[in-house]
């Protein structure tokens, strides 16, 4: 049986995510995961609060509550995940996470990014070049505006969050949404689920691309 690595941004285990995940992937796999928070004090998580120029990320810890962190805080902590895993034997690591970490980070294994794949599908399948993303915080908005504008999309970014937004909120979005003008609504980060997706769709009677089934789709054809 293979060893999959999965490696979210905050603690592990993604019991969230995978809930999503593991229905796609099948269970003729063993499933790995490590966190980068995962071994972090109080103190630890103050210290990697995003200042002023930052990259935000946002994930949660182990008790649900949502947690925001400088990207370049935790590249080291995220190999060491990697580093980890690799010595467990897998055959590849997924990030369970939408960040892109550049050529940050090094594996023996594939590493498989679902920010990768989305940027290699979206400009082939939105025919208007328009697309609407969501972000789980406001300071996300200009970061996620630029990274998609960068490859060509018409961008208008939405912040709400997976781990504190109700599923009024998401219905109240969605019927705001259903007046906008694009291919496609990229739900832009790992915490969004399926549910979410749903009342999405439902209600603003758009195309909705949810990251975390995407990337599992992706990775049922290569394992």
């Amino acid at each position: 049986m293979k060893k999959i690595g999965f490696i979210t941004i905050g603690q592990s285990p993604r019991d969230d995510i995978m809930k999503d995940i593991l229905p796609i992937t099948g269970d003729d796999i063993q499933i790995l995961q490590r966190g980068a928070l995962d071994n972090l004090s109080e103190e630890d998580l103050k210290a990697i609060t995003p200042k002023p120029g930052d990259t935000v990320l946002v994930s949660s810890l182990r008790n649900g509550q949502s947690v925001s962190m400088a990207e370049e805080k935790i590249i080291g902590l995220l190999q060491k995940c990697i580093d980890e895993l690799e010595a467990c034997g897998v055959s590849g690591i997924m990030f369970l996470c939408t960040g892109d970490f550049r050529e940050l980070l090094s594996s023996q294994v594939p590493l498989i990014y679902p920010y990768r794949l989305l940027t290699a599908m979206i400009p082939a399948i939105c025919t208007k070049k328009r697309l609407t993303v969501l972000v789980p915080e406001e300071a996300q908005k200009s970061a996620a505006m630029a990274q998609w504008e960068g490859i060509g999309m018409h961008t208008e970014v939405f912040p709400i969050s997976p781990y504190t937004s109700t599923e009024d909120d998401f219905m109240t979005l969605a019927l705001t949404l259903k007046k906008a003008d694009c291919d496609y609504i990229l739900m832009d980060c790992m915490g969004y689920s399926s549910n979410m997706k749903t009342i999405l769709h439902h209600y603003s009677n758009k195309n909705v691309l949810l990251p975390r089934t995407f990337a599992a789709a992706v990775l049922k054809e290569l394992v």
